[in-house]
C-alpha cells in the first residue's frame, strides 16, 4: 500500500514495477501488446500493492478492447473457452436467513463479479507455470457501464472476453448471493441464455490447430447449445462441462448423449438422481460410475468427476481406474465458488497433461481456499499457492514442459 494509507495510484505501480505508467496502462487496458517480462513486473505490482483501477476508468477502456479482441496469449498455451453466465454479485453476509415478510439488515453488501462460466474462467486463467492456460469466455453482456466493468474486471484477470455479433440491450444480469455464518449460500440469478449462433461462430472462426482447446459449457447453458457439441468435436476441440444450472429432467433425457459427447463430464451430488439408474447415495453412485466407466467403451468421456463438497471430490477414467481426493481444512467464509474453482483447476491441469489423481487433488484444494473469502472469483490460486497448500505433491512430477 502507498504511503499515508491512501490507495495505491497507476503512479505507485509504476514506479514499483520500475516501468511507464504507460507501460502499467497497456498492461490493465490490453489495447497495446506488452512482452511477457513486463507484463509479469507490472502484474507482480500490481498484487504486491492491492492495487485497483477506478471503476469508471476501467470500463472506457473495455469497450475497444472487446471491439478488437485479438488473443495475443502464447499460441503454444493450452485454450480454455468457458460458455456461460458473467454477472454482478451482490452478496449479502447473513447471520441467518429471513423471513417471509420480514424486513432484515445484513452485516454489508458487496459488488462482486460472479457467474459461473466467468469464474472458471478466472480460475484457470491465474493457475499458471506450469500449467498455463488461455482462458476466454462467451458470454452475454448489456450495454451498461457494469457490463464494461465486468470486461475490464476480467481483463485484468487474464480472461479475454470474446465479442458477440452484437451486445443485448440492457444490462448485465445480476445475482443476489445471502450468505450464512457457516458459508451455506443462497443465490438468487437472473436467466442468461447464449444465443446459439454464438458459440457456432466462434468454433468455425477459430481453430485449434494442434493446440490443446477446451469448450467448457455451465450446465445452464447446455440444454441450447447441445446442437454444436458434434461440430465443434469435428473440429478437434476438446469439450468439458459442468452440471451446475443443468434441468434434473433434461440431464434424466439427454444423460447418455453428454456422456458419449464430452471428454470431461463434471457432475455434484444433486445431479446424481437425474441419471437413469443411477443411486442417489454418493458412495453407491461411484461404484456406479465406475462400473459404467469400465463397460462404456468409446461412447464415455474420458474423466467423470462426482463433487463431494466438503468430502472432496472422486473421479474414475474411461477404463474404470478410480480417484479419491479430499477438501483441505479450512476455515469456511462462502461456498459460492467452489465447485467452480474446482472445475477450473482440474479442466486447467487435465488440458496440460497431468495425470487424473494429481489434477483431482490439487482441484479439491483449490475448491478449499476459494471458500475462504466472499465472492467466486477472490481467491484465485496460483500454481505455487497450490503446491504449498499440498506440500507432498512436487510440480515437477505433475506437469509437463510447455515449448
Amino acid at each position: 500500500m502507498s504511503v499515508d494509507n491512501q490507495r495505491p495510484t497507476i503512479a505507485d505501480v509504476a514506479r514499483t514495477a520500475n516501468v511507464s505508467k504507460g507501460t502499467v496502462s497497456n498492461v490493465l487496458n490490453g489495447r497495446v501488446a506488452v512482452s511477457e517480462a513486463l507484463r509479469s513486473r507490472v502484474e507482480e505490482a500490481i498484487r504486491q500493492l492491492d492495487y485497483e483501477p477506478a471503476e469508471t476508468a476501467r470500463s472506457l477502456t473495455s469497450r475497444k478492447r472487446l471491439s478488437e479482441w485479438v488473443d495475443r496469449r502464447p499460441r503454444a498455451w493450452p485454450r480454455l473457452t468457458a460458455v456461460g453466465y458473467v454477472s454482478v454479485d451482490l452478496i449479502a453476509p447473513v447471520t441467518r436467513l429471513p423471513e417471509r415478510e420480514e424486513r432484515f439488515t445484513a452485516i454489508e453488501i458487496m459488488k462482486l463479479i460472479g457467474g459461473i462460466a466467468a469464474n472458471v474462467a478466472a480460475v484457470a486463467g491465474g493457475i499458471g507455470g506450469p500449467w498455463p492456460v488461455a482462458a476466454s469466455l462467451i458470454t452475454v453482456l448489456g450495454t451498461d457501464q457494469d457490463s464494461d466493468w465486468a470486461v475490464a474486471e476480467l481483463a485484468a484477470r487474464n480472461v479475454e472476453v470474446v465479442p458477440q455479433r452484437e451486445r443485448r440491450q440492457g444490462r448485465l444480469d445480476r445475482a443476489i448471493v445471502l450468505v450464512e455464518s457457516d458459508g451455506a449460500r443462497t443465490i438468487v440469478n437472473e436467466p442468461s441464455s447464449l444465443a446459439d449462433f454464438d458459440v457456432e461462430r466462434f468454433v468455425i472462426a477459430n481453430e485449434p490447430d494442434g493446440v490443446p482447446w477446451c469448450l467448457h459449457f455451465e450446465g445452464y447453458q447446455l440444454p441450447r447449445q447441445v446442437g454444436v457439441l458434434e461440430l465443434a468435436r469435428r473440429r478437434s476441440y476438446r469439450l468439458t462441462m459442468h452440471a451446475t444450472g443443468l434441468p434434473p429432467h433434461w440431464l434424466a433425457e439427454n444423460s447418455e448423449r453428454l456422456f458419449a459427447s464430452f471428454d470431461v463430464v463434471i457432475l455434484h451430488r444433486e445431479s446424481l438422481a437425474a441419471l437413469p439408474g443411477c443411486p442417489a447415495e454418493p458412495e453407491a453412485a461411484k461404484a456406479w460410475l465406475t462400473g459404467r466407466a469400465r463397460d462404456g467403451g468409446p461412447d464415455w468421456p474420458d474423466v467423470v468427476v462426482l463433487t463431494l463438497g466438503d468430502k472432496g471430490a472422486f473421479a474414475v477414467e474411461r477404463g474404470g481406474t478410480a480417484h479419491r481426493a479430499d477438501a483441505l481444512d479450512v476455515a469456511v467464509c462462502d461456498r459460492t465458488g467452489a465447485g467452480d474453482a474446482l472445475a477450473a483447476t482440474f479442466v486447467a491441469l487435465w488440458l496440460n497433461g497431468v495425470d487424473v489423481a494429481s489434477a483431482l487433488r490439487f482441484a479439491c484444494a483449490a475448491g478449499s481456499l476459494a471458500t475462504t473469502r466472499f465472492g467466486g472469483q477472490e481467491v484465485r490460486p496460483t500454481a505455487a499457492d497450490l503446491a504449498a497448500a499440498l506440500p507432498g505433491e512436487g510440480l515437477a512430477d505433475t506437469s509437463i514442459e510447455i515449448l
